[in-house]
């Protein structure tokens, strides 16, 4: 159990809030891709008046206050694990195995250990509503304990996915449903899921529209969530380095599984001799890409909303984020996806004829010049996403952030799974 961060000044800032103010409490997954599409709707919230808290497991405090959110509550000075990023875990994540036993570590391992903490928390905050990563299954059974209206806000597809659908991560889901099960029954819940995302009696969010997933019953469709100012990740870059006469082509796996050098080198050989400049954002493998040509620019990390706005053709693995990003900004994505959800998002891009989806073990130079020759062009994917991306115009956050404040006079509103027995929330529960 993580040791909360309330003693001293902050403590006690915590404990004088004003009783005027609706206060909000985000549970958060401390990864970017968790982390990301959450500030949007925080700013929002803390621009319409709301007391804003954050929790995590590791310490997020400095993107938090670069972003303008300073209550954060949780370890300081505990970093993010680098078990779950680098080389290792690369490869680990393309071991079905392992990936099975790590999903189930991920999501069940510590909810019982959670959950009292979780509830000190909520009791010392005394929230109006709780905001909480729909993985986090430990927030959502405290939440309930003491009585606190919650929203699942998701950072995935997961509550879009059609119920035909099905995948490795889905079939992992189904293989741990019946413990998932017992851990919400012993608290008397019985609660609807869509892949690994519980959804919330009161309100479920994703941040996509129709115009990609279609209509999905029992969750909020309210645009891209994207932040209201700085997002408090921000790195310099040259935008000089940028070639003004040659369309940009970037490619960014994640911040997690990013170490796969065989997947940048296919595209520095792809892209070797066509018009085109490609950004790379590829921690840690400088070293092992070489001499880059000349169109080829690396970097440990980049500003990704700014370098969308210029980008042409975005190669992604599909994580939901970057994918709701790349649609805001109307950039047709090459999908490569490497494990998870991944998949579910390359599902999305290829129904709705956006982009392509290319198999990350078997894609060849051939494979991935012709998908990057086809998104360049003006042919129906590009014409496609342009539609798709007009249906994005949307303020996802500000929206999140109405829906969130909505809780507070009214705890049944929209997004109340029509398959999920229970009773109302009672205000405090015995231990």
């Amino acid at each position: 159990p993580v040791p909360l961060d309330l003693p001293g000044p902050l403590g006690a800032n915590l404990r004088r809030a004003d009783a005027m103010k609706t206060r909000v409490l985000f549970f958060l997954i401390p990864e970017k891709g968790h982390i990301n599409p959450t500030i949007g709707p925080a700013q929002a919230l803390i621009e319409r008046g709301a007391e804003v808290t954050v929790f995590a497991d590791a310490d997020i405090s400095p993107q938090l206050q670069a972003a303008g959110i300073d209550r954060f509550v949780g370890p300081r000075g505990r970093a993010p694990a680098d078990a779950h990023r680098g080389a290792s875990f690369a490869r680990q994540v393309r071991d079905p195995s392992w990936l099975r036993e790590w999903v189930r570590s991920l999501l069940l391992e510590t909810v019982e250990l959670s959950i009292p903490r979780m509830r000190e928390l909520i009791a010392h905050l005394r929230p109006d509503v709780v905001a909480l990563d729909p993985m986090l299954y430990a927030a959502a059974i405290a939440s309930e304990r003491e009585g606190v209206p919650w929203a699942a806000i998701s950072n995935s597809l997961n509550p879009a996915l059609p119920e035909d659908f099905d995948s490795e991560l889905l079939r992992t889901v189904r293989w741990l449903a019946p413990e998932r099960q017992a851990s919400f029954e012993r608290h008397g819940m019985h609660p609807v899921f869509r892949g690994c995302d519980i959804l919330s009696p009161h309100l479920t969010v994703a941040f996509t529209t129709e115009a990609l997933v279609g209509a999905v019953p029992d969750v909020a469709l309210v645009g891209p969530s994207l932040p209201r100012s700085r997002r408090g990740d921000e790195t310099p870059f040259a935008w000089e380095r940028l070639d003004p006469a040659l369309p940009v082509v970037y490619m960014s796996l994640g911040s997690q599984i990013h170490h796969q050098p065989e997947l940048f080198r296919l595209a520095i050989a792809t892209v070797r001799s066509r018009p085109v400049q490609l950004i790379l954002c590829a921690p840690d493998l400088a070293d092992e890409l070489g001499t880059l040509p000349s169109n080829v620019l690396a970097c440990a990390y980049l500003p990704q909303l700014e370098l969308l706005r210029r980008t042409s053709v975005f190669i992604t693995h599909g994580g939901a984020n970057s994918l709701m990003e790349a649609i805001a900004f109307g950039v047709p994505p090459i999908v490569l996806p490497l494990c998870n959800d991944q998949v579910h998002q390359g599902h999305f891009v290829t129904r709705a004829g956006i982009g392509r989806t290319l198999d990350a073990d078997t894609a060849s130079v051939e494979a991935l010049g012709s998908a990057i020759d086809a998104l360049l062009a003006d042919g129906p994917e590009r014409r496609r996403m342009a539609e798709v991306s007009r249906g994005y115009q949307r303020d996802g956050a500000a929206e999140t952030a109405e829906r969130l404040l909505s809780l507070v006079t009214s705890p049944r509103a929209s997004g109340r799974p029509s398959r999920a027995p229970r009773d109302r929330p009672r205000t405090r529960c015995p231990p």
